[in-house]
């Protein structure tokens, strides 16, 4: 049995109808669009329920759930390759005057036709080699030629030498949630069906992860990624006796100067290096205007990592703390020199909001179940980072030393880098397949290939298990407010996994873009055959 392009054509563009935008009700139909095709297509899976996958997101309002299969081989082996990606998409916003048709491929991408595009865009519409619309790349493809796959592999399993393990996940535009619930399905099947994970594949499109002109690419690993922030406490006063006080904001941008693209938090392995911090937020907290200095500030940044682990990154934050205050107050000093006022001293003190915490604790015994009603209290909140510096404000008032400081942690989402050190025998099979992939695709499509060792975009991958110490997560845990209220990661499970990752895809251009676009050729009849060569590789 072949794929069948049409066919698959076909289930590629029901996946893309559904608009399944992060944390919408679309997502939701998604994901039982997703279940109810597999029961159409894999018969079996109703003669073996246990087999079909419909996992719950815990506490999820929105009730969604981590969709998938598991096809065992005829071998009767615990070898088990896992084929996973994620049903959500971006939002269409970008889409102007077309939003409308952003889910109908065929539709969007015929009235593009006429459009002013950038010049690559049109030259790409003119060949008729793509098909624009959101989430056709991202990652509808992935999962279209996944679940093709799968059935293929039910239809004859005494071909198949390994089990298939398939996972759609959901909100992984967001803060995947989905691949966080699936970390302790994962560990679950792992026990109680005794599967050996050989490796997990996803299918992000590659272009996702780097770009190479002329060349598709294979990732071996993903960058990691923090969210680091400074929550800067100063001294309220008058803006008429400003040196009476000590501004937040003033505190704040020092670290801003200190923090965003700081080239000594750039790391580079092998030739791949990740960008620069860049601040994605920077405000006071007041809830309105008032003519007193702000006492309340915060910045965060992004922080992609390819080795560095949190403890260590946690020092770095707080010797950049450290100097930005210092800096801030001989700023602050010669301003007052130079004009001619008397100016009040401040001491600077920097604490992680492990040690906030426990200072808060001294007057607030029972603060860490007031931060699980707080938490709850806020549940109304849908973003992570705003609900978690909504629980930060309302912990500060709980301090009551009133000493300007600076708090340094994380917010979420915490996506912990994945590499492949080539130093074990299951990283070593992963590099193995990766060559067969390679060689298939030179010697039977004519297609170059190259390997990269991090996916550059965020990824489930960083969830198929952790490699560090044991110490790490849990600095993480310490250190970022309303950690398992408002967010976490089932550590244990986590580091009970160590599954070596590949990313082998579609190809297209633009993602999360109104350009997004599939290229037909490599993606509907090349890359469904690599894939495949994949899975068969990991036990030839």
């Amino acid at each position: 049995m072949t794929l069948n392009k049409s066919q698959l054509m076909e289930l590629l563009l029901e996946l893309t109808e559904v608009p399944s935008v992060s944390r919408t009700e679309g997502e939701v139909r998604m994901g039982a669009f997703i279940k109810e095709k597999l029961l159409e297509r894999i018969p079996g899976l109703k003669d073996t329920p246990k087999d079909l996958i419909w996992h719950p997101l815990p506490n999820d309002p929105l009730k969604r759930h981590v969709v998938g299969a598991l096809v065992r081989s005829a071998r009767h082996t615990a070898d088990t390759v896992i084929l996973t990606g994620h049903y959500d998409v971006v939002d269409v916003a970008d889409f102007g005057k077309h939003k409308s048709l952003a889910f109908s491929p065929l539709e969007y991408t015929k009235a593009l036709h006429g459009e002013p595009l950038e010049h690559e865009v049109q030259e790409d519409l003119l060949s008729g080699d793509y098909l624009f619309c959101r989430g056709i790349m991202d990652m509808k493809c992935g999962l279209a030629v996944e679940m093709a796959l799968l059935e293929k592999f039910a239809a004859n399993p005494s071909d198949l030498p390994v089990n298939v393990l398939f996972l759609a996940v959901p909100d992984e535009e967001d803060s995947s949630e989905g691949m966080r619930a699936a970390v302790s399905l994962l560990v679950e099947l792992q026990e109680k069906e005794a599967l050996r994970y050989l490796g997990a594949i996803l299918t992000e499109p590659s272009s996702a992860g780097a770009q190479v002109e002329g060349k598709e690419l294979i990732f071996f690993g993903t960058v990691g990624k923090l969210m680091p922030f400074f929550y800067c406490i100063g001294t309220g006063a008058h803006v008429g006796q400003y040196y009476r006080g000590l501004s937040a904001t003033l505190l704040a941008s020092f670290c801003n100067q200190l923090m965003e693209a700081n080239p000594d938090l750039v790391e580079e392995v092998g030739g791949e290096k990740v960008p620069p911090p860049a601040c994605l937020y920077f405000r006071d907290l007041r809830d309105s205007y008032s003519v007193t200095l702000p006492d309340r500030a915060l910045v965060y940044y992004n922080l992609l990592t390819l080795r560095k682990y949190p403890a260590d990154i946690l020092k770095e934050l707080k010797k950049i703390a450290e100097q930005a205050f210092r800096q801030a107050l001989d700023h602050l000093a010669d301003s007052a020199k130079s004009a001619g006022f008397a100016a009040d001293e401040f001491s600077p003190l920097v604490l992680t909001f492990e040690e906030y915490l426990t200072e808060i604790a001294r007057e607030n015994p029972d603060i860490k179940s007031k931060i699980r009603e707080i938490a709850s209290e806020l549940a109304y909140i849908n973003d992570d980072r705003e609900r978690t510096i909504e629980l930060l404000k309302r912990l500060s008032e709980r301090d009551f030393s009133r000493k300007p400081k600076i708090v340094v942690g994380f917010l979420p989402p915490w996506y912990p880098h994945r590499e492949n050190t080539r130093e074990s025998a299951p990283d070593l099979l992963v590099a193995k397949v990766a060559q067969k992939v390679m060689d298939e695709a030179r010697e039977k499509f004519g297609t170059e290939m190259e390997i990269k060792e991090f996916f550059g975009g965020i990824c489930d991958l960083s969830y198929m298990g952790y490699k560090g110490s044991a110490f790490d997560p849990f600095c993480i845990a310490a250190n970022m407010p309303g950690w398992g209220s408002i967010y976490r990661v089932a550590v244990k499970d986590l580091m009970k996994l160590d599954i070596p990752v590949l990313n082998i895809g579609p190809s297209g251009k633009d993602p999360h873009k109104p350009t997004e676009r599939l290229y037909l050729p490599f993606s509907l009849e090349v890359f469904p055959a690599l894939l495949e060569k994949a899975v068969k590789s990991f036990k030839e």
